[in-house]
């Protein structure tokens, strides 16, 4: 089983359609854990494509304009079709049960499996043996939200010849000391630090910003991470119509990597107005070098 996130970039464009491009939609997959981050038109398209199932699948919504969501009710109808039973968790800003639910009832759709719907103003919204998730506002308009995905601190390495000189069984007192509890062997309580090794592992951070304009937020939340995945809606000349519309330009979203000290930024969410993408991507590494310019289909893990 892989340590490092797979992620897969099912939709790159804007809201407008562009031939190349299908709308915003990424997929990570981390051990056995599946995440969607936004369903854009023709992300279950994507998905098969690209061999991602169905089933096992978490949903992350940074917020609810169609470019981001127009793709989820053909999912969830998919996987009625497919007959899958396994409950699906949809993660979004306030008012995504109500829209879900208005989706269902105006499709007739009645799923056999449960929909567990959280959402989110900001602050953590899933944790798993293996990672956890918060949200944090961003200044797109209302109710718009980024992700990071960190993984946990590691505890230590497993000393088996440590625990076997201890006389600890095999099983589940094994498996609390890894988790990081003491345990009781012949009235003796064992603790974590008598057998987990220090370990060099170190976390992991992904962060996707959704679309974002310039801001502090996004770069406090960025601190230092692995990956950051930002909004670049426009080129350079852009500025005042991203200011506008609230989303970034290429060199935006490299100032916030720099400034936040990441160790790689994937630039996405592309307009019709790069009219040049070569001459996008220049602009943003003359202000953070390890840019990179992502297309549908691109895969990079970390």
């Amino acid at each position: 089983m892989s340590d490092k996130f797979t992620i897969t970039f099912l939709g790159t464009s804007s809201a407008s359609p562009q031939v190349e491009r299908r709308q915003s939609s990424v997929a990570i997959k981390y051990r056995n854990h599946n995440l969607l981050v936004d369903v854009g038109e023709a992300t279950q398209v994507q998905l098969l494509k690209h061999k991602i199932g169905f089933s096992n699948l978490t949903i992350l919504l940074t917020h609810l304009h169609s470019d981001h969501t127009l793709g989820l009710i053909g999912l969830l109808t998919t996987r009625s079709f497919y007959n899958i039973s396994r409950s699906i968790t949809i993660i979004g800003p306030p008012w995504t049960s109500s829209f879900i639910f208005l989706q269902l009832l105006a499709y007739r759709l009645y799923p056999e499996y449960d929909i567990k719907v959280i959402e989110t103003n900001g602050g953590l919204v899933l944790s798993n043996s293996d990672f956890y998730i918060e949200s944090f506002p961003v200044s797109h308009g209302d109710n718009c939200l980024g992700y990071k995905i960190v993984t946990h601190k590691s505890l230590g390495v497993f000393n088996v010849d440590r625990a076997l000189n201890k006389n600890i069984p095999k099983g589940k007192k094994w498996k609390k000391l890894q988790e990081g509890y003491p345990v009781e062997i012949d009235n003796k309580t064992i603790f974590p630090s008598e057998i987990l090794d220090i370990s060099n592992k170190k976390q992991t951070k992904i962060v996707i910003t959704g679309d974002t304009p310039l801001d502090d937020n996004v770069i406090n939340n960025s601190a230092n991470a692995d990956l950051l995945i930002h909004d670049s809606t426009y080129p350079i000349i852009e500025t005042e119509r991203a200011k506008k519309h609230k989303h970034s330009t290429c060199t935006d979203a490299a100032f916030v990597a720099k400034r936040a000290n990441v160790k790689k930024l994937i630039l996405t969410h592309f307009s019709e107005l790069h009219k040049n993408l070569t001459e996008t991507l220049r602009n943003a590494k003359e202000i953070f070098p390890d840019s990179v310019l992502a297309y549908d289909g691109l895969v990079i893990e970390i």
